[in-house]
């Protein structure tokens, strides 16, 4: 089962209707008097052209081979065609010159390519030169179309790389802020506790040497007015570790703010289920907004425009939440520890915060791809 989402669901649509079109318009008229070797051409783009329609946009190398023989192909029977056999070699020079990931040597060597292959058709089907001449100027048209592509897709990537480092640093400078103000509390916490302390010794010091010499009444007064500096510091002691306590925000609420922030920054994301049926530790706290964090930048990096979903829910004093990607990069598996080749270290630090937290997590590479976290709670009542 293929799930694509919008945008990539339009261009198979559309590429599937050019599919059906040019076949139709191969079997009915252009291949009707064509050589047997052109015949064998114009099918074979029109068949790459409906396979690599449909892999996945991931598999960069697979797509790009299969672009590669779809432009040699049409471009051996674009002039037998009418130049309808043509048109998946256009195609497939508009995508492979509009995809980052492709080197521009590789794109130089399909256009050099199309261009000798478009001249031994000619010459193959006699072609008059006029032909040679319109397809050779459809080429440069392609190459460019295809380089405006390029540039507006490496642009969109860095905008959006732009705008996930903005957040990034948003997010920092607004926990060195927090950081800041606790150290600030911390400060008074630690003016109020000398204060109150040092003023509970002196009084108790003056109570010791009244009771020595008898002044019992003297020393009553003072252990009455030790007990108001007493009071007064342990109001002011809980003001100060009251503003010191992390807030503690619903999971649902962290999640939502964490897929609010994914779409805005272009990405697709559904989350499902009720998490605040019970209530997590801190530790447990930082695990899920970490590991949500984490999920959806992996999500973002590596299956971009692919839909994520985000199951919540509590069974027996126990938070599950299940993330599931119908794509990923297998890479990011090694680093929870399932073996794959490459490196990276996001998913191993999610492990390590979620087993600080007593939890357990579950990689499954899939397809689809998920990541399974369970995390220790109570059940609210």
């Amino acid at each position: 089962m293929f799930l694509f989402p919008a945008r990539r669901a339009w261009a198979v649509a559309l590429n599937l209707i050019g599919v059906v079109l040019v076949g139709i318009d191969l079997a009915q008229r252009s291949l009707r008097d064509a050589p047997a070797s052109i015949a064998v051409a114009a099918w074979a783009a029109w068949s790459l052209w409906a396979v690599v329609t449909l892999i996945p946009e991931q598999h960069v190398r697979l797509r790009a081979v299969g672009y590669l023989a779809m432009i040699a192909f049409g471009s051996f029977a674009g002039s037998t065609t009418n130049v309808v056999g043509f048109v998946p070699a256009v195609v497939g020079l508009i995508v492979l010159t509009g995809t980052p990931a492709v080197p521009m040597r590789v794109v130089g060597a399909a256009v050099a390519g199309s261009a000798v292959l478009i001249g031994i058709g000619v010459a193959v089907d006699h072609a008059p030169a006029g032909v040679l001449i319109s397809e050779a100027s459809l080429l440069v048209i392609c190459g460019l179309g295809g380089l405006s592509r390029r540039q507006y897709r490496v642009s969109e990537a860095q905008s959006r790389a732009l705008l996930e480092e903005r957040i990034t640093v948003e997010q920092e400078r607004a926990h060195v802020a927090a950081l800041t103000e606790r150290s600030r509390i911390a400060r008074d916490l630690h003016d109020v506790l000398a204060h109150s302390l040092g003023g509970l010794v002196i009084q108790l010091e003056a109570v010791d040497a009244l009771l020595e010499s008898g002044r019992a009444e003297e020393a009553r007064a003072r252990v009455q007015s030790a007990r108001k500096l007493a009071v007064s510091g342990l109001d002011d002691a809980k003001q100060a570790v009251s503003a010191l306590r992390e807030p503690e925000e619903p999971v649902s609420v962290v999640v939502a703010g964490l897929a609010e922030t994914h779409r805005t920054i272009g990405g697709q994301v559904a989350v499902r289920g009720d998490a605040d049926r019970g209530t997590l530790s801190a530790a447990g706290r930082v695990a899920v907004r970490r590991a949500v964090q984490e999920i959806l930048t992996n999500a973002r990096r590596h299956a971009p425009g692919a839909p994520t979903t985000l199951d919540l829910d509590w069974d027996d004093d126990m938070l599950t939440i299940t993330a599931s990607t119908p794509g990923g990069h297998r890479a990011d598996v090694a680093s929870a520890g399932v073996s794959s080749p490459g490196g990276g270290h996001g998913l191993a630090g999610m492990r390590e915060r979620v087993t600080e937290a007593g939890g357990t997590m579950t990689v499954r590479p899939g397809p689809p791809f998920e990541v399974v976290l369970h995390l220790p709670g109570e059940r609210s009542a």
